[in-house]
């Protein structure tokens, strides 16, 4: 097989790293990203997403789904949850994220079962309501 080369452009620096495969090189470069970050004394800005032991790909700590299952058990979810205030939520732990990307794991959690939501009418705007399924 062809040797392949990739030059990844950084801020302050450019890393060129070979390899035989796409799959072979993306794991080169999180390796050297890793050990360079370990290097400069600070927490690896790559890691690999953990597995369970059937090999299914756990979300990252720092994932919508993973932050919303954190409300779950922390309690936000006990009354009735409006997006806006999911989103001010995560803005208050440091998660900026627009509304819209929101929806997405908050309907993942509804079809899950661990949430469940209700259409409902806030200041003439109708908007989904979100609570923690009993």
């Amino acid at each position: 097989m062809t040797n392949k080369q990739v030059t990844f452009k950084g801020s302050k620096f450019d890393v060129t790293i070979s390899g035989d495969s796409a799959k072979s090189i993306a794991k080169e470069y999180m390796d050297f990203v890793n050990d360079l970050e370990r290097a400069l004394g600070s927490t690896p800005a790559v890691a690999a997403t953990p597995k369970t032991s059937s090999g299914i790909r756990l979300a990252p700590p720092h994932s919508l789904s993973t932050q919303i299952s954190k409300f779950v058990t922390e309690g936000f979810f006990d009354k009735d949850t409006t997006i806006t205030q999911v989103k001010e939520a995560l803005a208050k732990r440091g998660i900026i994220k627009p509304s819209t990307s929101l929806s997405g794991p908050l309907q993942q959690a509804v079809k899950k079962g661990v949430l469940k939501r209700d259409l409902q009418t806030i200041a003439n705007k109708k908007v989904w309501v979100y609570q923690k399924s009993k």
